[in-house]
Order: C-alpha cells, then sequence, then structure tokens
C-alpha cells in the first residue's frame, strides 16, 4: 500500500482504528473484558444510544442542532406508557409515540425556520419546554409493570444476538442507505455543507432541514422505547443525560458541528468508542466523576480537530 493510499485509509476509518486499540488494550489490562457477553452487554446498553446518535448525525450533516434530543426522548417514552396504560395495543402506542417524537423534533425545525436563528437556540428552549411538558404529563411519577410483548423490544434475544442489537443494525443500514444513495440524503449534505449554494441550485432549504429533523425525530422515538422497555419503566428523567454523550459521539465520529460533512458508520463508531471506554473504565476501577472528565476531555479534542481539518480544507483551496 502506497503512502499516500494508507494515510488515506488511516484518515478515512481514523475512529475504526481507535475502537480497535481501545479493544485490544483492555482486553489486556482487564481479561473478563474481552468475553463475549461482556462485548454484546456494550452493544446492548449502547443500542438505544447508537440510534439518538445516529439522528442527531442527521440533524448536524443538515447544519444544526439539537439539545432537546435527551427532553424528547423522555417524552416519548412517558407517552407510550401513558398509551399503554390506557388499553391501546403496544404496537399501536410505539407508532403512535413515534408520531409524537417526529412531531417535538419537526417543531424545533419548523421553528429555527420561522424564526431564522440556528437551531441550538431554538433547541435551547424547547429542552427547558419538553422538560416540563414530561413532568406534567407524567405527574412526575415513573411507569413500570409493562407488558412482557413490550419489555421483549428492549430484552429479548434472537439466538446470542439482542433484539435492540438488530434493530440498531437495521437503523445504521438504512440511515446510511438514505444519507449515501439518495436525492434526500444528498440535499442534506448540501444544505449543511452551503445553504447559500443549495439555495441556488434550486433546493428549499428550509423544507430539508425540517425533514432532517423529522427523520431524526422517528430515531429519538425508536431509541425512546428501546430504551424504556430495556429499563422496565419510563420517567421525566431518562433521557436528558444522553444529550451531551450523543453530540460527543458525532464530532468524535467526524460529523462537524458546522454541517455537511460526516458518516452514519462513523457516528456509530464514535458511540461504540464511547461505550467501550466507559465499560473498560468501570471494569478497571474508575469513578462516574472521572469518565466525564475522560469524555469532556475527548470532546474538546474531537472539536479541535474538526477545526484544524476544516482550516486545512480552507487554506487548500485558496492555495
Amino acid at each position: 500500500m502506497e503512502k499516500s493510499s494508507f494515510k488515506s485509509f488511516v484518515k478515512n476509518n481514523m475512529m475504526w482504528l481507535i475502537l480497535i486499540i481501545l479493544l485490544v488494550a483492555f482486553a489486556i489490562l482487564s481479561p473478563n473484558f474481552r468475553s463475549f457477553r461482556n462485548i454484546m452487554n456494550i452493544l446492548t446498553q449502547n443500542a438505544y444510544f447508537i440510534i439518538t446518535t445516529i439522528g442527531v448525525a442527521v440533524i448536524m450533516i443538515s447544519g444544526g442542532t439539537d439539545l432537546s434530543t435527551g427532553q424528547g426522548i423522555a417524552c416519548t417514552g412517558i407517552m407510550v406508557a401513558i398509551l399503554m396504560q390506557a388499553g391501546v395495543s403496544v404496537f399501536l402506542a410505539c407508532l403512535l409515540g413515534i408520531v409524537f417524537a417526529v412531531i417535538l423534533s419537526a417543531f424545533n425545525g419548523l421553528m429555527a425556520n420561522i424564526l431564522k436563528i440556528h437551531p441550538m437556540i431554538v433547541t435551547l428552549a424547547t429542552m427547558t419546554m419538553f422538560q416540563g411538558i414530561a413532568y406534567i404529563i407524567s405527574q412526575s411519577k415513573s411507569f413500570y409493570n409493562f407488558s412482557e410483548t413490550y419489555l421483549s423490544i428492549g430484552q429479548g434475544y434472537v439466538g446470542p444476538v439482542s433484539v435492540p442489537v438488530i434493530i440498531t443494525i437495521i437503523i445504521a443500514l438504512v440511515m446510511h442507505f438514505i444519507l449515501s444513495k439518495t436525492c434526500f440524503g444528498r440535499f442534506i449534505y448540501a444544505v449543511g455543507g452551503n445553504p447559500e449554494t443549495a439555495h441556488l441550485a434550486g433546493i428549499n432549504v428550509g423544507k430539508i432541514k425540517i425533514m432532517a429533523f423529522g427523520m431524526a425525530g422517528i430515531l429519538f422515538g425508536i431509541a425512546s422505547i428501546v430504551l424504556t422497555s430495556r429499563g422496565g419503566s419510563a420517567s421525566a428523567n431518562i433521557g436528558p443525560s444522553v444529550t451531551f454523550d450523543a453530540i460527543t459521539a458525532c464530532v468524535l465520529g467526524g460529523v462537524s458541528f458546522i454541517g455537511g460533512a460526516g458518516k452514519v458508520a462513523d457516528a456509530a463508531a464514535g458511540c461504540l468508542v464511547l461505550g467501550v471506554l466507559s465499560n473498560g473504565m468501570q471494569m478497571m476501577g474508575m469513578s462516574v466523576n472521572t469518565q466525564y472528565v475522560v469524555k469532556g476531555v475527548i470532546l474538546l479534542a474531537s472539536i479541535g480537530y474538526d477545526t484544524y481539518q476544516r482550516q486545512a480544507k480552507v487554506k487548500k483551496k485558496a492555495a
């Protein structure tokens, strides 16, 4: 392999190489880490996180940012729980829950388009609003005693592989196809990369951004169902913590804050890097607070690297 080809390979597969290095390192440092059961546990625990991150990646690629993701997930989980307690079937409750998540997410895109401000500002407001909605509709209570059918979504297995992992793989493949092989996917990249040029090319920038939020909402709804069915409970506190981690995973996986760049596979790899780090550090006896510090350092380094790459591209074009 030529030097330039090797450099390009490393650059295009950086996250997966880092993931492999971490897997090898923790397998050496902690023998229990490398068991099949533990690896499957990492994948299952992070299934909802990967689905959420793919949704966040779609929004970021389109040039937006969503700070209300976790609160929307909490609202959706509560809504599904309330519907099932009211006697609605599991299938219909899940379907209506996903529709509800789409409405919440698309509302963010719609308000950003109407007010002509960055989605980060809008979602900073809706983050608080969705949190309030979650507490209001739940009456600050937690929901338990779900049916076996619902619990099987998050706790079931098909052979040695858990249902959440299967759902995640299917979603990742579908989203990869949509973003890389369809016109809509190309429009999302175009709008995120240069909205003015996209507009001049005849693309309805506002519509595409709202649709990107709506598509992400589908994934947030599914993530909420996977999360609540795996944990066996739904409450206003289940989702908020995922927002920071999802953005971290996206940036770590090469999804640009500015928009127009990123891949589903790399975003998923970013999730797995964080998941492996958390699991490995727990097995080595590191505290949760230490893990937060490590994640913060990783996010800062990722943003710095993203900025460096952007500046390097600008300088190369200018030359």
